[in-house]
Formats: structure tokens, C-alpha cells, sequence
């Protein structure tokens, strides 16, 4: 459909319209748009219902969508065949979809497929399936692969070559059908390569199956990768209990019990992140004071697309969004793995160092897209120390969290903006930060108070006994431990400093 077969004074109406609508002056552009329609402009019926749809109004948008529809509208067509299909009215929503695709709309061409091939009409669902195709629809090349497929009972080859089809336009359920295909034609190479297209594609099923069949294949370095990432992207249980077989069978007692207890809850952390994490504490507790002091209690205002976040009148930037806690569940999300954000969003992409850290040195907290941290005596403090301890990786000023939702969750962002203070090494409070680290991560006091001395720049001289910081200025701090390796006594000399 093209404007010149309407009457110029409905074009004129509906321009108008669009013009109020894409400036936000709804209300004049839902007037405008119904004297487009009308003045015989039956597009602007489906427009204002799209616009009704975007407001709220669902009942008011399927009568514009109805109206224009009847018009001989391909989009409106669309829109009401679907919404009487999902209402068990197969007929109406068959004549519907035929409105949409005698006007070329490609979803009604590939809906009316679905419904005919449902119903046993397969030669005409085919051809339906591909027209689809040939306006650029890779589901209908998948459908076409399927049927051809008939559960491996079919034509394989040309099952193989409509998946391939559909793969090649980013389809990961045509690249995993494909792999079965592979599979029953006896060629697993091509099987795994298949799989491993799929995979990359984010078919949900596809590392799995990768790592079931390396496993098979006796590589069990590969099935461990893809297994992580069957958990990691896709928090795919059985793949969680298949690792912890894995590590059970290595012997390796500390791995297995991680990945058996964490699809029902995790109530402590690994023990590679209680590494990582507590050797960071106290300078991560010192960082989170300074920033608490600075930012106040205010109400907070944030701007994931700018990097901003307002609190107290001041706007900061510099922003990372972390993740997020549901306090109804109980799990910490990741914002890379969260469905509203992309990975190269602006907020998100300085998270991928986090990440690539947890993969390097084998840190699932950091790799696992969702985390059930309901086993935590307070899963709300033990999703606040894994943000503060990831956030450690970014530098900047510390970690800030804010509740979302009417409080059914909280959000936690990074903040690193040169106008917020530095946490620089402050004598006083050195005995207090490190005995509040240990309390968190009390495993290995020695590793705390090593990470504390070094991360201010102290030269360090440890023995069996102690360990001694020597700063720049002239300052030194001396932590004693007893035989047993807990703290005994801490020693500072601000007078030097």
C-alpha cells in the first residue's frame, strides 16, 4: 500500500499524526489519527491501534486493529488472526492470516504455514513456508527442515539443507536440528560442529549436548567447558550435577559440592572466590566507606544509557550496572545475563572484565549468569559482598545498590567518577578493616591482611610469625599471628605517618 491511492487530505491527517506521536503529544496524534481513518486512510486505523497498544489501552487497540483490518490492512490482519488463534478461534484466525498474506505480510504468510500444517495440510503449508522464506524468514526455512526432518524418519538431505538455510540467517534451533541430522547420516565431526554453531547461536540445549558428547568421546577438558557454559548462559541444572560427577570422579570434594548444591541454592561461596574475594576485603570495605560517606542516604536516580546516577542533587558518572537481587527469590542476576540489556550495552560492557577474570581463574560466581543464593543465612548481604568484591575488579570509587521494583529487588551499580574521594590508606582504621574482612572471610587471615598491605603500596616482609607493611612515608604496620594462623595482635604507628 502506498499513500498515492488514498485521498490526499487523509495523507495530509495521518503525517500530522505521526509527526504529534513521534513528539509525544499522544492525545492530539490519536485524534489526528482517527480523522486519517476516517477520511479513508485505513492505515492510520492500525496505527492508532499500535499507539493505543503502546498506552495501555488493549482493548481500544484490537478494535482499531479490527477496523483496519477489515480495510484490507496486511499488519492489522496480522495482529487480530494472532490474537484469535491464542483464543482457540482456528477459522477466524485463518481468514485473517489470509487477509495478511495476500497482502504479502511475511509473520501472516508464516502463521497461516504453522496453522495449515497443524491441521495436516502440509503441500500447501510448505509453499506458504516458502514464500516465507523468500521474503527473509529463517523460522520458515527451520519449518521447512523440520517436516522434510520427520524426527529423523524423513528426507535427511533436504532437511539438512533447509537447516543450513535457516543457521546461516542465526536460527540456533535450525543449527541444532542440524546436528541430529548430522548424527543420523552417521557423521558426528559434522555433528559437533553443528552443536557448536548452535551454541554460539544461544540455543539453550546445545552445550549441553556438547558436553555430554565429549564426554562420551573420553575429552573431558572440552565437556567441562561446555558444560560451564550450559550453566553459566543458559542455568541449565542437569549440566551442574554432570560437573559435579566430573569433579567427584577427579576427586576434587570442593568443586563437585559447589556445582551439586547450586541449582537448589547455594549457602556458601566457592572456594576460589573465597580467595579472590578476601584478599580484596579490606581495601573493598575501606573503598565502600568512603563512598557511603560521600553519597549519602539521598534518593537515587539512575541513567543506565548515559552512565549516570543522581543522588543528593550531585549526578555521578562513570556508571557499571552490576546486577540485581530479587528479594522473592533470593537469586543475584548479572546484568549481562539480564534479557533487558544487551552485552555491549554502555552500562554493561565494562562488566565483561569481571567476567573474563571469573573465567580465567576458574571463579563460577563471576561467570554464572544467575545465582540462587537462598542456602545464605542473609542471601541480601551475601549478593552485596559479591557485587563489592566484582566491583574491586573495575577500580573506581565502590559499589552502590538502591531498591527497585516497590522494593521486591535491589540494583547495584559501580561508580567510578574522579569528583568522588579516594580511598587512600588511613592508619587508623587499618586494624578495624582487616578484622571486619577476616569476619567475612575468615579461611585465611593471612591472605586478608596481604591483600590489604599490598594494595596501598607497602613494601611487605612476611614471616611465620608476622607480617610487616612498610609504606613510602616511613609508616608501618605489623599484623602477629598466632600458631594456629589467626590474628594476635595488630601494630600501628601513625606517629611515622
Amino acid at each position: 500500500m502506498t499513500d498515492a491511492q488514498y485521498p490526499p487530505a487523509a495523507v495530509e491527517l495521518r503525517e500530522r499524526a505521526l509527526t504529534a506521536e513521534r513528539e509525544g503529544r499522544w492525545a492530539e496524534a490519536e485524534e489526528l489519527f482517527r480523522q486519517a481513518f476516517e477520511a479513508g486512510h485505513p492505515v492510520a486505523g492500525y496505527d492508532l491501534g499500535h499507539g493505543l497498544l503502546d498506552h495501555g489501552d488493549r482493548a481500544g487497540a484490537e478494535a482499531w486493529y479490527r477496523r483496519a483490518a477489515e480495510q484490507g490492512v496486511p499488519a492489522a490482519a496480522f495482529e487480530v488472526g494472532y490474537e484469535e488463534e491464542r483464543g482457540g478461534d482456528l477459522d477466524e484466525a485463518e481468514r485473517l492470516y489470509r487477509l495478511a498474506a495476500e497482502g504479502g505480510h511475511r509473520s501472516g504468510i508464516l502463521n497461516l504455514g504453522v496453522l495449515l500444517e497443524n491441521r495436516g495440510d502440509l503441500p500447501e503449508a510448505m509453499e506458504l513456508y516458502r514464500r516465507a522464506w523468500d521474503l527473509g524468514d529463517d523460522k520458515a526455512a527451520f519449518n521447512l527442515g523440520k517436516i522434510h526432518d520427520d524426527e529423523g524418519k524423513g528426507d535427511l538431505a533436504l532437511a539438512a539443507e533447509w537447516y543450513e538455510r535457516a543457521a546461516e540467517r542465526g536460527n540456533g534451533g535450525a543449527a541444532y536440528n542440524l546436528g541430529h541430522v548430522r548424527r543420523d547420516q552417521g557423521d558426528e565431526a559434522a555433528m559437533v560442529a553443528a552443536w557448536q554453531r548452535a551454541a554460539e547461536l544461544k540455543h539453550p540445549k546445545a552445550a549441553y549436548s556438547l558436553g555430554l558428547i565429549f564426554r562420551q568421546q573420553g575429552d573431558q577438558e572440552s565437556a567441562v567447558v561446555w558444560l560451564h557454559r550450559a550453566v553459566e548462559d543458559f542455568g541449565h541444572t542437569a549440566a551442574a550435577g554432570k560437573l559435579a560427577d566430573i569433579y567427584e570422579g577427579d576427586g576434587d570434594r570442593d568443586q563437585a559440592k559447589f556445582w551439586r548444591d547450586l541449582p537448589y541454592g547455594l549457602g556458601a561461596y566457592s572456594p576460589w572466590f573465597e580467595t579472590f574475594a578476601g584478599e580484596g576485603a579490606a581495601a573493598a570495605i575501606h573503598r565502600q566507606d568512603v563512598l557511603n560517606e560521600a553519597l549519602g542516604e539521598s534518593e537515587v536516580h539512575f541513567d543506565t544509557d548515559e552512565r549516570t546516577l543522581t543522588t543528593g542533587g550531585r549526578t555521578y558518572h562513570g556508571v557499571t550496572l552490576l546486577g540485581s537481587f530479587s528479594h522473592l527469590d533470593q537469586s543475584w542476576l548479572w546484568s549481562w545475563a539480564n534479557e533487558h540489556y544487551r552485552d555491549d550495552h554502555p552500562a554493561v560492557e565494562p562488566l565483561s572484565a569481571v567476567r573474563e577474570y571469573g573465567r580465567e581463574h576458574d571463579i563460577a560466581e563471576l561467570t554464572i549468569g544467575r545465582l540462587d543464593l537462598s542456602g545464605f543465612p542473609n542471601p541480601h548481604q551475601a549478593a552485596t559482598t559479591m557485587a563489592i568484591a566484582a566491583g574491586a575488579l573495575l577500580g573506581g570509587n565502590g559499589v552502590h545498590s538502591c531498591r527497585i521494583n516497590g522494593g521486591k529487588g535491589s540494583v547495584y551499580f559501580h561508580l567510578d567518577d574522579p569528583q568522588l574521594p579516594v580511598a587512600a590508606y588511613d592508619p587508623f582504621s587499618a586494624a578495624r578493616l582487616m578484622m571486619t574482612a577476616i569476619e567475612v572471610f575468615p579461611s585465611d587471615p593471612r591472605r586478608v591482611v596481604r591483600g590489604f598491605v599490598v594494595h596501598y603500596g607497602s613494601e611487605i616482609a612476611e614471616g611465620p610469625d608476622a607480617i610487616e607493611g612498610r609504606f613510602p612515608d616511613g609508616h608501618r604496620l605489623t599484623v602477629a599471628f598466632t600458631s594456629d594462623g589467626s590474628i594476635k595482635a595488630i601494630t600501628s604507628d601513625p606517629a611515622q605517618a
